[in-house]
């Protein structure tokens, strides 16, 4: 594969010496940044997202998508090389970097190749988000040749999935996909949308995903008012607590989600594990070790890295802090033990769990925003997912300015390629549109219009 240009992202680079001073002085501004904290401490970012498309082969119930999605052109690499490059200057290396959209896999295998390769190159990790649908044993193959890291299933029931009429049933999807990834050194996350219509399934959802010891990460993500989708509203029993009872209502354990924290408390809660044998037995019981840990580690950073590295300050520390070091090995060898038989059915794996409250598009807090962990790469820098969500069909519209070898060009989602001009139309009205090229709300509306005529 030729080279790609020398290409640079105007105007978007980071001035700043300390790339965790914005997310922390964000934390500290609304007395978020507490012993547990390690967002701002230990990283500037948890992860940045990376849109390379905006179409999707679902039409999800709760979709964060805008009306104007399946009308937009695809971003050409130049332009998502670019971004990548700001992220890099904002962040550092190690900052995890999602592959997303719409499903990116509607791309060429090529180009995710390539997007892999340069965020390889750039010090970063790759994670291909995904509802599974076309991400093939082939495909996944390809890619973590090519570098990728992480892939992270989407699957639920707001994604309205032929022959599935529950989560129970979805775990035949599951199953499948974790065969997929299985093998190919991936870390394999889940990514699922709560909602009324599967909340009273989120013990036994939880119990499969403790008993996947293929499975690193485990992601909630509440419903939340903004996109497309024709589901709006969150109901009022689907608060942070609920879902977090829920889960450990699956993981038959106490999970101590308030020990460690990683963003804004209303945004995020947090959940470590170790799972055997369909047991599970949480590794932040011991509030005061986790904060001293915490503590330690921080004062052996040399914040010469963007993201600290944690096994190599762990040396530090434990030449460091001796008795505390065996604290730690204490309380460790305990949270082993009580995995009990478990230990003689299955591997000791540890797995992350997490909650995302998502904003609502009207709703927005502007000490979440400040202080916000997820990002979305645009055409002006990194911004708080859930702005760029409220705001999306603005950010499409926004142009691009690319410095490349002949000089700058431009590019937004309503044309397809790269512009010697800075005036570039507006994206097209939906309303116009074909009802096949809708999803969402509008195609409801117009379904319903159709109908009714």
């Amino acid at each position: 594969m030729k080279d790609h240009p020398v290409i640079a992202p105007a105007g978007r680079t980071f001035t700043g010496t300390d790339r965790r001073a914005p997310l922390r002085a964000g934390l500290q501004s609304c007395g978020e940044y507490g012993a547990g904290q390690t967002a701002g401490r230990f990283f500037p970012i948890a992860c940045v997202a990376l849109e390379v498309t905006q179409r999707c082969n679902l039409d999800c119930t709760l979709c964060y998508l805008s009306d104007r999605a399946e009308m937009t052109y695809d971003p050409p690499l130049s332009v998502l090389f670019a971004r990548l490059a700001t992220i890099r200057s904002h962040y550092g290396t190690g900052v995890s970097v999602q592959l997303t959209g719409g499903d990116p896999t509607l791309r060429k295998v090529a180009d995710l190749e390539a997007l892999c390769r340069e965020i390889r190159r750039l010090g970063m990790r790759s994670c291909l988000m995904t509802n599974g649908i076309r991400a093939s044993r082939a495909m996944l193959t390809r890619l973590a040749a090519a570098g990728l890291d992480d892939v992270a299933f989407h699957v639920d029931m707001t994604q309205g999935r032929k022959a599935f009429g529950s989560e129970v049933e979805l775990n035949t999807v599951r199953r499948a996909y974790i065969r997929r990834a299985q093998g190919l050194g991936l870390r394999i996350l889940f990514n699922t949308t709560v909602f009324a219509g599967n909340f009273d399934d989120l013990p036994m959802l939880a119990r499969f995903l403790r008993d996947c010891p293929e499975v690193a990460f485990v992601s909630f993500q509440m419903q939340a008012d903004t996109g497309r989708g024709v589901l709006r509203a969150r109901p009022d029993a689907i608060t942070q607590d609920s879902v977090a009872r829920a889960i450990e209502a699956g993981y038959e354990v106490p999970l101590h989600f308030g020990t460690a924290a990683v963003g804004h408390s209303k945004c995020n809660r947090y959940a470590s594990v170790v799972t055997a044998g369909g047991r599970a037995v949480s590794l932040l019981s011991n509030r005061r070790l986790v904060h001293r840990v915490i503590a330690a580690l921080e004062g052996v950073d040399d914040r010469q890295d963007a993201h600290i590295r944690i096994q190599a300050k762990l040396r530090r520390t434990i030449r460091r802090h001796p008795l505390l070091a065996l604290r730690v090995l204490g309380h460790l060898a305990v949270c082993v033990a009580r995995l009990g038989t478990g230990l003689l059915r299955g591997p000791v794996r540890r797995q992350a769990v997490f909650i995302h409250n998502f904003m609502a598009a009207d709703a927005l807090e502007d000490d979440r925003c400040a202080s916000c962990v997820f990002m979305v790469a645009t055409a002006k820098g990194p911004l708080s997912m859930c702005v760029h969500n409220a705001q999306r069909d603005q950010h499409l519209a926004s142009p691009d300015r690319i410095d490349g070898p002949t000089g700058p060009r431009w590019w937004n989602a309503a044309v397809p390629r790269l512009s010697a001009c800075s005036d570039l139309p507006d994206l097209n009205d939906p309303t116009l549109a074909p009802l096949k090229r809708l999803k969402g709300q509008m195609r409801a509306v117009r379904q319903a219009l159709k109908d009714a005529s």
